[in-house]
């Protein structure tokens, strides 16, 4: 019998509380949790979005349109929504990331990036470290190091307005020093030192607009200077050379050389800088030193405003008319040259190799006794700025083979 009651009470309880149990569940499942609020919030959105004023009260008058209420009050929650949205998924705009160091890390898009002011770091779009320096003004300004999405540092120093200005160091993209000195607009600008992807410096110097320009030192592949002189657009102002004396000359250019005799006149020979230069002994001078008259320049081309030029059709674009064009008896400057490049040359250069007579030859001394006199060249000269400009060819080519400068008034004696 007392069997009989507790199973009768079981039952009860059970039938009274199962229901209550099984509606809990149901309340707290994600299914119906998500159900029951998306249709609240459609019956809210509904309530919202029903437009239709039943009065002049329900509009904002705008100029000449009547706005609905609840159509405005409907816009002002979307936005908002979307607002809410927008800031939770992009949470590193409201919130960036402290580092140990208590330097804030922004995303490169975040919205207080551009509010940011002293050190921060800045993550590229890929994720990648991308910059740890100073900024204002939404800009990059002060110093700082930027990076490649290797992680390998590209340029570190000053910016201004996320160029790189004033003092800084540019690497090639494996690490390796390209270039240390002054920058203007992302631009080597002033003094600095440019260095080969070896790592061995290359030059040492002035630069404007990214090229070589002003005073400057070339050093070899083994960190060894072997001239200092003046550069324009990126190359030798080899037009500087004229009227260097001997002792001069041996100090501008130390690199490998090779010095020619032949009575009052001196040829050197400047194999790294690829010219040679002709020194003429003045018998009215009074320290009676030779000095570099001729510049021959060992090219088939020459750099003249920043452009390079081969042909001769494209030579009067810069020079004008040639003032001669016709034949010549060499030189024993110009055969020397013409017996370099038919050494390098697997076929005849111009009129192929000359005859030069050495009566004493050393390791970087040659007295010569004699020359072709009667070797024929053909020659363009040009007048520019002071000086003349001849190009030496054969008579029928259209490029020439190589070229050379010496001023107007000794041109004009000769």
């Amino acid at each position: 019998m007392n069997f009989n009651l507790v199973d009768i009470l079981t039952n009860v309880l059970r039938s009274r509380i199962l229901p209550l149990v099984t509606r809990l569940k149901l309340f707290l499942s994600p299914t119906y949790l998500v159900g029951r609020v998306s249709e609240l919030l459609r019956r809210f959105l509904s309530s919202i979005l029903n437009v239709r004023p039943r009065d002049k009260d329900d509009y904002y008058p705008i100029a000449r349109w009547l706005v609905s209420k609840r159509l405005a009050y409907a816009l002002v929650i979307i936005t908002g929504l979307l607002c809410i949205i927008y800031l939770i998924t992009a949470r590193s705009a409201l919130f960036p990331g402290r580092s140990e160091d208590n330097i804030k890390t922004y995303d490169y898009n975040s919205i207080l990036l551009k509010f940011a002011k002293g050190r921060v770091r800045i993550r590229g779009k890929s994720g990648y470290m991308a910059f740890e320096g100073e900024v204002s003004d939404a800009a990059c300004n002060g110093t700082g190091t930027l990076k490649n999405p290797a992680g390998v540092v590209v340029y570190e120093g000053q910016f201004e307005s996320s160029k790189y200005e004033g003092s800084g160091i540019q690497y090639y993209e494996d690490g390796t020093k390209e270039y240390e000195g002054f920058f203007h607009q992302n631009l080597y600008s002033g003094e600095g030192k440019f260095y080969r992807p070896t790592g061995s410096l290359l030059y040492d110097g002035m630069f404007a607009q990214n090229m070589k320009e002003g005073h400057g030192k070339l050093y070899n592949n083994g960190g060894q200077a072997i001239f200092e002189g003046e550069f324009s657009k990126d190359e030798i102002l080899y037009s500087s050379l004229l009227g260097k004396g001997a002792a001069e000359m041996a100090q501008s250019y130390t690199g490998e050389r090779k010095l020619y005799v032949i009575g009052n006149e001196h040829i050197r020979v400047c194999e790294d800088i690829s010219c040679m230069t002709e020194e003429l002994l003045d018998e009215n001078s009074i320290d009676e030193e030779a000095k570099v008259e001729v510049v021959y320049v060992m090219q088939d081309f020459i750099h003249y405003g920043g452009k390079r030029y081969e042909a001769f059709k494209d030579l009067e674009s810069i020079f004008g008319e040639a003032t001669y064009t016709g034949e010549s008896y060499a030189t024993l400057a110009e055969l020397l040259m013409i017996n370099r490049l038919n050494d390098a040359s697997e076929v005849d250069v111009i009129g192929g190799p000359a005859e030069i007579t050495e009566t004493q030859k050393f390791t970087e001394y040659t007295q010569v006794s004699g020359y072709d006199e009667n070797y024929v060249v053909w020659l363009h000269s040009y007048e520019k700025d002071g000086l003349v400009y001849n190009f030496v060819s054969a008579q029928d080519d259209n490029e020439f083979a190589f070229y050379y400068i010496l001023n107007n008034d000794l041109s004009e004696e000769k």
